[in-house]
């Protein structure tokens, strides 16, 4: 495990989903069994993210659980160790990331899950790559009480750093009504090293919850948007109409708001992440002239 110094600026990658999409590979259930089945496609991604200077590579796992592949011919620990040695394949100074979704149930009293099922689900995932990553990335969660599950597991099954993020709407609570104030108490409390927001909305949609996350959080904020709301063309193809140069200048805005940690969710892609290392490059720049 590598040492993260959360003191400093990092880059994270962009997309993975939509970035297969592009490649002609259609949405389906299970997509992160591809890790197995097309190893080469999934490192050739990871590989277009480390030539563009990201920092932080992320595992094609964000699925990956028991409930949701309770039904692939592969285990949750064999997707989880493929994937990771995807993401390592062509890795020299990035750091690695396990990513963990929501499992895909809601809880109880909302659904039928039990807190000790959602703990289990997590805990296989976590026990998988565990030893084998530099860190761990809860993002897309919506519900409070699942996330807040997850984070316990990492916490009491390993001693990696902790990203996490929500997802919000536009009226700054997430779907099951959680607002920033809350998210940063609950993470805050248990004593994640970088919390914030991802996916959501665009760059520019997402601007004033970034601002009150970086005015009332003690602890790095991350932001990971997508390039803007997904539209369909003629043909039925997804398109994002957040280019590259619209999605830096925006994330520059970012920078000066205090954000610590940027990246891209759907949409983005390698061209998303190289032009955001140019703004990395001038702040280390500048801090050196300070």
């Amino acid at each position: 495990m590598k040492k993260i110094d959360f003191t400093k600026f990092y880059l994270f990658d962009g997309a993975m989903g939509t970035r297969l999409l592009e490649l002609g590979f259609s949405f389906r259930p299970r997509m992160e069994e591809l890790s197995i089945t097309h190893p080469e496609v999934i490192e050739s991604i990871h590989k277009e993210y480390i030539e563009a200077h990201a920092d932080f590579i992320t595992t094609a796992t964000f699925g990956v659980n028991g409930y949701k592949y309770q039904d692939s011919e592969y285990t949750v620990s064999e997707i989880v160790q493929a994937a990771i040695a995807n993401a390592k394949k062509h890795v020299k100074q990035s750091y690695v990331v396990l990513d963990v979704g929501p499992i895909g149930k809601l809880m109880e009293p909302y659904g039928d899950m039990t807190e000790e099922e959602c703990y289990a689900y997590f805990k296989e995932i976590i026990d998988a790559g565990k030893e084998s990553v530099d860190a761990i990335l809860f993002e897309t969660f919506m519900d409070i009480e699942e996330i807040k599950i997850g984070i316990r597991v990492a916490k009491e099954n390993s001693s990696l750093p902790i990203f996490a993020t929500m997802t919000f709407n536009q009226n700054e609570r997430t779907m099951m009504g959680v607002s920033i104030e809350e998210m940063v108490k609950e993470f805050e409390t248990l004593g994640v090293d970088a919390l914030g927001v991802n996916c959501s909305w665009g760059p520019k949609e997402l601007i004033p919850i970034v601002e009150k996350l970086c005015l009332i959080s003690k602890t790095p904020v991350i932001v990971q948007p997508n390039a803007g709301m997904p539209c369909t063309d003629e043909h039925g193809s997804i398109y994002y109409l957040v280019d590259a140069k619209e999605f830096t200048d925006i994330a520059q805005r970012y920078l000066d708001i205090g954000v610590s940690i940027i990246g891209g969710c759907c949409g983005t892609d390698a061209d998303t992440i190289r032009q955001c290392s140019m703004l990395k490059k001038l702040k280390e720049e500048n801090h050196g002239k300070n």
